[in-house]
């Protein structure tokens, strides 16, 4: 049992009868990075109820999202299938088809009830997600476990006793902007930063303005209006900003700065971590955990300036894609610890395979109590970046391709055509340089080659998918909570991928070929950044 979520006393917990095969709760605390968790060995104590979870659990410690962005890798998450095995990968149409089969659909056939509270953004009904629940509940915006946590807990204790359940539970706790009511806001802070600092923790629009250490006070990052009628931001923003001249003017953003959005991050993660214990405890009192494999992981994590942007879209190094993932319940032993790599689609497999339902055809993934007893061995795991990039990432060392065509067809031949020397790669030795900040691919072509055959392997081994989202099929108030979240749709193609973070202010990068300045939105939240300008 588990024994303390939080300090509270308990009610005497009802015995509920056991069914042939357990209940599932699936808990997705997004943006969540694995380091920045004490249950993954943080300094802060920023996860003590993911902490007791783990004591009496097992915890995956090399556990990797498939993708940088909820909307793909929510989507492997819940098919066991890669993102772009199931639609065009292409960030602004991206949408999950109908003949996609679900584990929600999936255990439905097996006489599951079922359920899904999703916190809103890109996990809603606009981006297919909606299919094969008995019921499906969504927040507008970008909501919180306190409003998705009440929502399950209801539906879990109408269930009747003799029917399994699977729940899908979503929570935007640890989001951006990191700004929570109460003592969170300021939990490891101890106290108010710079102004600039505290614009980086609360405004999107600031932070998309930040690259490596300087905010670029002119590069207002750039909008047009979208087929749905929406003004969105264009990702070129990202490419201007790395193309932004020497003399450009900058605004320092110190260490102390960066320090101060971490100390936030970390108030939101406590946050999160809380909401969720609230949620476990009244189930627990239920007696709805009696009989319940509950697995608690993220989407994505959040690079937070270790890799010159604060967001997680920009790269697929560990702060964006190494998350927790911790399983308690039947068949996962307390106090477990499995040192192998897993990823999201291991878990779609595991919750199949749980509730004895044969996986859909497609779907991958190995049970996760397998692999926690030594079995099924993984060398690698494979992601995908929504701004035109891919990683395969071994125990020693993680190699990215980017500026590519996720939607080439002849992408895995570019790949192996492609020069080892070329820019397009990036190879981390992940022992001597575990934050991957230098790139040896240089000076290790014999690695760079390996895991380059690798990723051609991987990518001849699956069929991009086809299935595009028109733009105007996502509603007016979702594409509106997508906009002010720092988000953006981009009708007719796909995004640029960032450019390289100069270094020392040194202009990095080129603008694409052809393109022409966009109007710009005039917003109050960029406005803000004239506070900070010199004079």
């Amino acid at each position: 049992m588990i024994s303390l979520f939080l300090a509270c006393s308990e009610p005497p917990v009802p015995v509920r009868p056991k069914n042939a095969h357990p209940n599932v709760l699936l808990i997705s605390v997004d943006t969540l990075r694995a380091d920045h968790t004490s249950a993954y060995g943080y300094a802060r104590d920023t996860t003590p109820v993911l902490d007791a979870l783990a004591a009496e659990g097992t915890r995956f410690d090399l556990a990797f999202s498939q993708a940088n962005e909820s909307a793909w890798s929510h989507a492997a998450l819940l098919t066991g299938r890669y993102a772009s095995e199931l639609a065009s990968p292409v960030y602004a149409t991206y949408a999950i088809p109908t003949d996609v089969t679900l584990v929600s659909e999936a255990l439905s056939a097996y006489g599951y009830a079922t359920a899904a509270f999703s916190a809103g953004g890109h996990v809603t009904a606009d981006f297919g997600y909606d299919q094969g629940w008995d019921l499906w509940s969504a927040e507008p915006g970008f909501g919180s476990f306190f409003d998705t946590g009440p929502k399950a807990i209801d539906w879990v204790s109408k269930v009747p006793s003799d029917k399994p359940w699977f729940a899908f539970l979503h929570g935007y706790d640890a989001h951006r902007p990191y700004t929570r009511p109460g003592p969170w806001n300021h939990l490891y802070a101890g106290g108010e930063g710079s102004p600039l600092a505290e614009a980086l923790c609360k405004n999107p629009c600031i932070s998309e303005m930040v690259l490596g250490d300087a905010l670029l006070l002119d590069v207002v990052p750039s909008w047009f209006a979208h087929t749905g009628g929406d003004n969105i931001l264009d990702p070129e923003s990202y490419t201007r900003l790395a193309a932004a001249a020497p003399d450009a003017r900058r605004v320092a953003v110190t260490a102390a700065d960066k320090q101060h959005v971490q100390d936030h991050y970390d108030g939101a993660v406590r946050y999160a971590d809380t909401m969720l214990g609230l949620t476990l405890t009244r189930l627990k009192a239920l007696g709805a955990l009696d009989d319940t494999v509950v697995i608690v992981l993220s989407d994505h994590g959040e690079d937070l300036l270790d890799h010159g942007y604060m967001n997680h879209r920009t790269g697929l190094f560990d702060s964006c894609t190494r998350v927790p993932l911790v399983v308690w319940g039947p068949g996962f032993s307390e106090g477990g610890v499995a040192p192998g790599l897993v990823d999201g689609r291991d878990v779609a497999a595991t919750i199949l395979s749980v509730a004895g339902a044969l996986p859909p055809a497609g779907s991958g993934g190995r049970d996760l109590r397998a692999v926690a007893r030594g079995e099924l061995p993984a060398d690698a795991v494979f992601a995908e970046g929504v701004m035109d990039m891919l990683s395969v990432r071994t125990t020693t060392h993680r190699l990215v391709a980017k500026n590519i065509s996720l939607i080439d067809p002849g992408l895995a031949a570019s790949l192996a055509a492609e020069p080892l020397e070329s820019s397009k790669f990036e190879l981390y030795d992940l022992r001597s340089d575990p934050g991957e900040h230098t790139d040896i691919h240089w000076e290790d072509p014999a690695t760079t080659d390996t895991l380059r055959g690798r990723l051609v392997d991987w990518r001849r081994s699956i069929t991009v998918g086809q299935n595009v989202l028109s733009q105007d099929q996502v509603s007016p108030e979702v594409a509106a909570e997508l906009r002010k979240h720092g988000y953006w749709e981009v009708p007719g193609g796909h995004p640029a991928a960032p450019a390289a973070v100069p270094t020392h202010g040194t202009a990095v990068g080129n603008p694409p070929e052809g393109s022409t300045p966009r109007p710009q939105q005039k917003d109050a939240a960029c406005n803000e950044r004239f506070q900070f300008a010199p004079g």
